[in-house]
């Protein structure tokens, strides 16, 4: 496909849209996002309804086993924003999480979005985009098969100059506490110029490689990790790279109880408004902290949650990491909890064991895949 007269590429990282079981404060966060902050800020820089264009890399949906009536049709009305707004495309990749099955992308939860618009284009098979006849985009779905995306790429190597992809990169950050050991070696990218990737959910850069994150946080494994979007300016020779930070949605916060308490009531609303948070706490202070009147205290910061947790005071409260969601590491948690409850050490040997005979069975019985 060649496209022609494009000034700038909007670029967002996977929406996940149903994500927390459909939940429509979820929903609510993401659509306020989408439809309001997002495409006020491409006004801001200058959009232009001809000549730019929307790219997403996959996961639009969230839920690749079934549908939500409320979620489908709200979605659909985002659609219909964006295919009225980027009147020269919208261009979206298939995500692991839009399709129904592990080794296919003929069945996902996007069939029919580009049959009723028609300036919408799903890709469910790698295709390449020729923009103002100079940047040649390989459009690159999601595959399970490594050794089968490798062969793609190896295809379009030395046609394509820059991949849209949703793949595993190994020696990436999947998290915080983990790197991917599976996926594509660096090496085989390095023919290209510039990759772009969903997927993960972290924003990092490595060489020639770029995830761009999701625009927004999801979990804990978000905090500290700047969120937002790309503008890609196409009119050069070169592409003219600016990311553009989401200052807007609620963000996953972590404080020490410690520094809360050196701050004025005006500086915790600040820290605390529209966010999830989690304030780490010693276990000798949790005994005595007044936890109902501090909450009833900022119950005017607009925060979205309030959690406590509590750590031993010899471990350093920086290192305590909480997880859930995606990367969620339960036998961490476990262990925590069963130190906070001073559980002797045989029986928390004996309950740690039993644990993972069951997480472990519960792991084979169920056909996951990432």
């Amino acid at each position: 496909m060649n496209l022609d007269n494009i000034r700038n590429i909007y670029l967002l990282g996977d929406l996940h849209i149903g994500v927390k079981n459909n939940s429509n404060e979820w929903f609510d966060i993401q659509r306020e996002f989408l439809v309001k902050w997002f495409l006020d800020k491409i006004i801001e820089n200058g959009f232009d309804p001809d000549r730019d264009i929307l790219m997403q890399a996959g996961d639009w949906n969230h839920v690749r086993e079934s549908t939500n009536v409320r979620i489908s049709n709200a979605s659909h009305k985002i659609f219909e924003i964006f295919s009225n707004t980027f009147k020269k495309g919208v261009h979206i990749i298939l995500g692991n999480h839009d399709v129904y099955y592990k080794d296919r992308t003929d069945v996902h939860s996007l069939k029919d979005i580009d049959r009723i618009f028609d300036n919408i284009k799903v890709y469910e098979t790698p295709e390449l985009l020729n923009i103002n006849g100079k940047h040649k985009f390989l459009m690159l779905p999601w595959e399970h098969d490594v050794e089968q995306l490798s062969r793609k790429i190896k295809h379009y190597n030395g046609t394509a100059d820059y991949i849209l992809c949703h793949a595993d990169i190994k020696d990436f950050q999947l998290n915080k506490w983990t790197k991917l050991e599976h996926g594509l070696d660096k090496s085989e990218l390095s023919g290209f110029k510039k990759i772009y990737s969903g997927h993960i959910h972290i924003r990092q850069e490595s060489e020639n490689m770029n995830y761009i994150g999701t625009p927004y946080h999801l979990d804990r494994g978000d905090n500290g990790n700047i969120k937002g979007f790309y503008k890609l300016n196409m009119e050069g020779p070169e592409i003219v790279e600016t990311f553009i930070e989401n200052t807007f949605s609620p963000r996953f916060v972590k404080h020490n109880a410690e520094d809360i308490l050196n701050k004025s009531l005006s500086e915790v609303n600040e820290l605390f408004n529209n966010n999830f948070v989690d304030i780490l706490i010693d276990s000798e202070l949790a005994k005595v902290f007044p936890i109902t009147q501090f909450v009833e205290l900022v119950k005017d910061s607009g925060h979205r949650i309030i959690e406590f947790y509590p750590y031993h005071s010899e471990t350093d409260s920086d290192g305590v990491e909480i997880q859930d969601s995606y990367d969620y590491n339960i036998f961490d948690v476990l262990n925590e909890y069963l130190k906070v409850r001073e559980v002797p050490s045989q029986l928390s040997n004996k309950v740690s064991a039993k644990f993972k005979e069951i997480h472990d069975t519960i792991k084979n019985a169920k056909n996951y895949y990432e």
